[in-house]
């Protein structure tokens, strides 16, 4: 078995092969990682909040393809993108899984926001960084950043020729092939960059009801990105994007069944077992198709010592979402969603030049159109020939013409659906403005103020097909319209300190605040529950940012608290989702980054995140499924999904070969996240233990960066982790959950010219 020293046998093998090259110097310094938390170019150094950046070869090298993969080399960053669950979380803050409730951290791809998780599937292609921004951001990102920001920047056109190729191939019958294309068109002119990538994997978790695979993945998507250097003041890049993924479920496995569920589930499934072993057992064809449409015109006007910006966007995607909704084997329930989505977005932005003073002014629209039509359907397959027929163990005999009447009796009255139609439709507009003082060669002050004002108009209408009586004692939905409005403003200042200790450290301290816009619950049982506010966050922030050893190292330190009021909440309490803003919460803690590079192609990295995330007043919390009570307090709890200590820790190196003609490439990333709890009931049946994950790359590249054949592997112990758990919908005290992929090897191929 392979142990956890796998992970240090490996970075001894790479601090014994830097430490046998001679000392760093001015031509093997960290390249200054430039970041866009600010709105403007600046090095991550001197920006005054916590921030942790992946660069495009980082992400190459370490086969970072998801988001998922992001948090797991991000600590203090929890990040699920299964289908129908989306959540986002920064410092153990995450939003419910809502369709009517906004994120908790917002998300950016080449400065535009979307409102909608289905571009979450869209970034990863021709990157040149990921950005995870922490804490809220309220000032100068707007709305709904209360815990953090995503902030991605995909490859710009140059003006110089370029193009590679690529091909992924593995496990679970994994090809994926990656092309880009940079051309200059006309010459300082003109520039064209076209990148594309098609993914196809098989499965990890099998049904063993339907004799295929779950969490199947294919997905393809292609860029667009045009430069126009209209003069050397002037310049426009216009974007598109189209990209498609789908998959095949969610894996659902039952971990704990109790005898009800054990008894009607397993009628249908003779190898239903409460085990999580990478098998699933559920009887609906569950599905997520999502298509995505994205166009950009980014304009930057230098004039004198400004520069005027205009970004204007827009986008849409199309998806459908269809559940196994008892997540098992009994065909009880199944919900078929469709989505529509529309959003524009515009930022204007006149940034001053460097000086003693410098600023930036700036205006916000945005406009979305959320359409949504589901389809809740109790006992679909009727209830005598398909539920009672095998739970009697006899299939086929309720099918003759002497049971007609009791069939159509039974399917009026618990055969069912519930129709819904929801159509939110939402109108932002801000004015933002940050100054920065230099006071002196080593001081500065920064203040930031954001003014915000939003409309929501919503339509909500839900029907029963039939009575409506199965609905009602499940969920307690009633039938009703719902035609309504909510306008809300919002103030988010923020005020920053920084000093330069030396000439290459400084000292800072942040005051911000953050909110995150109210709405409307579509899972509202009754019309009067459906609205609720916005929620607010008010963040402190102390830090210490260090070059050293003539750049080739770099170290971080933030100490950090955020109170949040009036914090929205989803529990199912009593037959109902209900959606209100029900509690106060604090997070506090630290995280510390340290990036090494002791020689070029070498490096070594360690960040620790500290997260202690706990509701301040949670009186009337949900109680576990077995529970007695209705409500339970749960002040003084963790927020879930919050772990409150995480570690990465790894390196690379690539030695020099044959004269330098190659180059041996060996990397490590070692993640490790403390004890977490999935549910908002605190039951501790729905957790994780602390947990570790080892990813090893390996293979030989070019010193020059022409090619590169490199072997991952993913999750090298082949651990089984849990990435959620839940109670299992209609049985209480049984138990579901989903796991994270095991050990998945690969290797690709790619060419650069």
């Amino acid at each position: 078995m392979i142990k956890e020293s796998t992970t240090l046998t490996v970075l001894c093998l790479i601090a014994a092969a830097a430490a046998s090259a001679k000392q760093p110097n001015s031509n093997e310094r960290i390249d200054e990682i430039i970041v866009t938390a600010q709105k403007r170019s600046e090095s991550v150094q001197d920006v005054p909040l916590s921030v942790s950046v992946l660069g495009g070869e980082r992400i190459s090298n370490a086969a970072i393809h998801s988001f998922e993969d992001v948090s797991q080399v991000t600590p203090n960053t929890d990040i699920n993108m299964t289908a129908g669950y989306v959540q986002v979380g920064v410092r153990g803050v995450n939003a419910p899984i809502n369709d009517g409730m906004e994120q908790s951290v917002g998300f950016y791809i080449d400065g535009v926001y979307y409102a909608k998780t289905d571009f979450l599937q869209d970034a990863f292609l021709d990157l040149d960084r990921v950005e995870v921004l922490k804490g809220p951001q309220g000032t100068l990102f707007g709305k709904n950043t209360i815990a953090g920001a995503i902030n991605v920047t995909s490859a710009s056109p140059v003006n110089t020729f370029g193009a590679s190729v690529g091909y992924r191939g593995g496990e679970l019958s994994t090809r994926q092939l990656t092309a880009m294309l940079n051309l200059p068109l006309l010459e300082d002119r003109v520039a064209l960059r076209l990148a594309g990538t098609t993914l196809e994997r098989d499965g990890y978790v099998y049904n063993t009801l339907r004799h295929e695979d779950e969490k199947r993945v294919d997905k393809s998507g292609l860029r667009t990105r045009m430069l126009w250097e209209v003069s050397n003041q002037l310049s426009a890049t216009l974007t598109y994007y189209e990209g498609h993924a789908a998959d095949s479920g969610q894996g659902w496995e039952p971990f704990i069944l109790e005898d009800d569920a054990q008894a009607i589930h397993g009628a249908f499934d003779k190898s239903l077992e409460a085990e999580f072993d990478y098998q699933s057992h559920a009887n609906s064809d569950n599905r997520n198709d999502v298509a995505t449409y994205v166009t950009n015109l980014d304009i930057r006007w230098d004039i004198a010592d400004f520069q005027l910006s205009l970004l204007g966007s827009h986008a849409e995607s199309r998806s459908d979402l269809f559940l196994d909704a008892d997540t098992a084997s009994a065909p009880i329930a199944e919900w078929l969603r469709q989505f529509t989505y529309r959003q524009n977005m515009l930022e204007a932005r006149l940034d001053s030049g460097p000086g003693t003073l410098e600023y930036l002014i700036g205006f916000f629209g945005f406009w979305s159109d959320n359409k949504q039509a589901g389809d809740l359907r109790m006992l679909p397959e009727g209830p005598l020939a398909s539920v009672l027929g095998p739970l009697l163990g006899v299939e086929n005999s309720f099918t003759g013409s002497e049971f007609a009447g009791i069939d159509a009796f039974l399917n009026a009255t618990t055969t069912d659906a519930l129709i819904q139609q929801y159509h939110l439709s939402t109108i932002t507009k801000a004015l933002f403005s940050q100054v920065t003082w230099h006071l002196n060669e080593r001081l500065s002050l920064v203040v930031g103020l954001r003014a915000s004002q939003e409309t929501k108009t919503v339509y909500l209408d839900q029907d029963y097909e039939s009575t409506g009586i199965l609905l009602q004692s499940a969920f307690g939905v009633t039938e009703y319209t719902l035609d309504d409005r909510r306008d809300e403003s919002n103030i988010a200042p923020k005020i920053a300190g920084k000093y330069a200790v030396g000439d290459d450290d400084m000292v800072y301290v942040t005051l911000a605040q953050g909110f995150k816009a109210g709405g409307f619950n579509p899972l509202a049982r009754e019309a009067d529950e459906a609205s609720f506010d916005q929620e607010y966050a008010q963040s402190y922030e102390v830090g210490y940012k260090l070059t050293a050893l003539q750049g080739a190292l770099t170290a971080n330190t933030a100490i950090y608290r955020t109170e949040y009021d009036d914090m929205q909440i989803q529990a199912f309490i009593g037959n109902g989702f209900l959606v209100s803003n029900a509690a106060e919460a604090t997070t506090q803690g630290l995280e510390f980054d340290l990036l090494y590079q002791p020689r070029l192609g070498t490096s070594l990295y360690t960040n620790i995140g500290v997260s202690d995330a706990r509701f301040n007043r949670f009186p009337d919390g949900p109680c576990p499924a077995t529970s007695e009570h209705e409500t339970c307090d749960l002040s003084g709890e963790m927020l879930p999904r919050s772990s409150k200590y995480s570690a990465n820790l790894g390196g690379s190196i690539a030695y020099p070969l044959l004269n330098n003609r190659i180059a041996a490439f060996l990397g490590v990333d070692w993640s490790w996240r403390s004890d977490i709890l999935f549910d908002l009931d605190q039951d501790p049946l729905d957790s994780q233990d602390q947990y570790h994950l080892i990813n090893l790359h390996i293979g030989v590249v070019d010193p020059g960066n022409a090619w590169k054949f490199l072997v991952h592997v993913k999750n090298l112990e082949d651990r089984k982790v849990r990435q959620f758990a839940a109670d299992m919908p209609v049985f209480n005290g049984s138990h579901m959950g989903f796991l994270h992929p095991p050990r998945i090897v690969s290797a690709e191929f790619i060419r650069t010219f």
